[in-house]
This record gives C-alpha cells, sequence and structure tokens, in this order.
C-alpha cells in the first residue's frame, strides 16, 4: 500500500475548503441566532411586530480566502 504525500496544490485547495466549510458554519449560526431571537420576541407579545432581522453578508471569497491564510500560519508555525 504506497502513501502519496499532498502536493502544495492539494494543501491549500483543502484549506480553502475547510475555510469555507467554518466560515459558513458561523454565518448559518448567527443567522439561527438572530431567528431564533426574532420568533422568541414575536411569540411573547403576538401584537408586536418587530422589525425584519437583518443578516451578516454571507462569507466573501476574499474573506475564505482570509481565513485559509490564517490556518496556513498556524499550520506553517514550528
Amino acid at each position: 500500500m504506497s502513501t502519496i504525500a499532498p502536493n502544495g496544490y492539494t494543501i491549500r485547495l483543502e484549506l480553502l475548503k475547510m475555510a469555507k466549510e467554518m466560515l459558513e458554519q458561523d454565518w448559518h449560526a448567527q443567522r439561527e441566532a438572530v431567528m431564533t431571537d426574532y420568533h422568541t420576541r414575536v411569540s411573547k407579545d403576538e401584537t408586536f411586530i418587530p422589525s425584519a432581522p437583518t443578516f451578516k453578508a454571507f462569507p466573501t471569497e476574499e474573506e475564505i480566502i482570509k481565513k485559509a491564510k490564517v490556518l496556513n500560519e498556524f499550520i506553517n508555525t514550528k
């Protein structure tokens, strides 16, 4: 059984995937928290209509790359 070491391209791709997944999970968790808060406020007083909830922007390509760089720096720290 042979094991092939990952090359630089594979490592960078995995870091991008990991960064994207982390940022998307954070976005979904924050969105869920905002929605839960909104529904809680509405259910306490059904006559009170709060303003529509606002959500953080979905992660951009630049944010994903920035996060991947942070992960890469951590991995390369000795």
